[in-house]
C-alpha cells in the first residue's frame, strides 16, 4: 500500500538526506522510512504476443550502464508529459523489487525537485530488500535495534551540527506521529498530587524536554505521544515549545509555529 501525499512533500527532504548520507546504516534507515512512499518513473508499452505490456525504460548513462530513473513528484520535469508519455507510479519498496527483476539494469537512481538525488547499485538490492522485509516482518535483527537503528536519533544528530536545522524539521516531523516521548517531570507531585512537567527557558522562551527513550538515570519521566503532546503545548499558550533530545544528547527545537500551531493575536 502506497502512501499518497501532496505535492512538496517531507519526501522531499528524505532524499536530499540520503544523498548526502554516506553511512550505508543510516542509509537503510532512510529506506525504512519511505519504503510505502509513492515514486513516479517513466514506463513503455512494448508487444509480448497478443498483448501490450508495460515497462520502465532504462536511461544509459554516460560510461554506458544503464539506469531505472525515479522521481519524487509526477510533477518531475524529467518525467513525460508530453502527449504520447506515460509515467507510472509505485511503492519505494516495489520500484526496488521490480528494478532486482531488470537483466540490463545496473543503477537505481532516485532525484527530488531539487535535482538532489541517490543512487543504487543493483548488487545492492538484495540486501536492501531482505532488510526491508524483515523489519516489516518484525523481524529486527539487534544491530538495527535500540540507539543504532533509529531514524530519528540520526537526524537529530544531523540537524545539531547543521548550519540550518530548521531544514530538517519536516523530516523530523515526519518521522515523529505515532512515537512515544519521554517528557522531564519535576520529582516531586503538586500539592494536590499531580505529576508536574519541567519547564526550560531556550532562547529565553519557555520549553518543555522531551527524551526520545528513558536511558538517563536520576531523571523522572512522562511518557506521551507525538500528537498528544502538541495538542497540549497547543492547550497552554506559556509553553512556547518543546527540545527533543536524542541519546547522543543532541537536540532540536519545535517551537508553536514549526508544531503547527497559529496562535490567535
Amino acid at each position: 500500500m502506497t502512501q499518497n501525499r501532496k505535492e512538496g512533500s517531507n519526501i522531499e527532504d528524505f532524499v536530499r538526506i540520503a544523498a548526502e548520507e554516506k553511512d550505508p546504516a543510516a542509509r537503510q534507515r532512510l529506506f525504512r522510512a519511505i519504503q510505502h512512499t509513492e515514486f513516479f518513473f517513466p514506463i513503455e508499452l512494448e508487444q509480448h504476443g497478443d498483448k501490450m505490456v508495460k515497462r520502465a525504460p532504462l536511461l544509459q548513462l554516460s560510461d554506458g550502464t544503464h539506469a531505472m530513473m525515479m522521481y519524487t513528484s509526477k510533477s518531475h520535469p524529467d518525467l513525460p508529459h508530453k502527449a504520447g508519455g506515460e509515467f507510472g507510479g509505485g511503492s519505494f519498496r516495489d520500484a526496488l523489487a521490480a528494478a532486482s527483476k531488470m537483466p540490463t539494469l545496473d543503477w537505481v537512481i532516485v532525484t527530488n525537485l531539487a535535482a538532489e538525488w541517490f543512487s543504487i547499485h543493483k548488487e545492492q538490492l538484495p540486501a536492501i530488500l531482505a532488510n526491508l522485509d524483515s523489519h516489516a516482518n518484525g523481524e529486527v535483527r539487534p544491530s538495527d535495534s535500540g540507539r543504532t537503528g533509529d531514524l530519528l536519533e540520526d537526524l537529530i544528530s544531523r540537524a545539531s551540527y547543521s548550519s540550518t536545522p530548521e531544514q530538517l524539521l519536516p523530516a523530523i516531523s515526519s518521522a515523529l506521529p505515532g512515537r512515544e516521548l519521554f517528557l522531564e517531570m519535576e520529582a516531586e507531585l503538586s500539592a494536590d498530587g499531580q505529576p508536574v512537567m519541567k519547564t526550560f527557558r531556550v532562547n529565553d522562551m519557555p520549553t518543555l524536554r522531551a527524551y526520545l527513550t528513558r536511558k538517563r538515570p536520576g531523571i523522572t519521566y512522562g511518557g506521551m505521544n507525538w500528537e498528544a503532546l502538541k495538542d497540549m503545548i497547543r492547550k497552554l499558550p506559556r509553553i512556547q515549545g518543546v527540545k527533543i533530545v536524542n541519546d547522543a544528547d543532541d537536540w532540536i527545537l519545535f517551537d508553536r509555529a514549526s508544531l503547527g500551531i497559529r496562535d490567535e493575536t
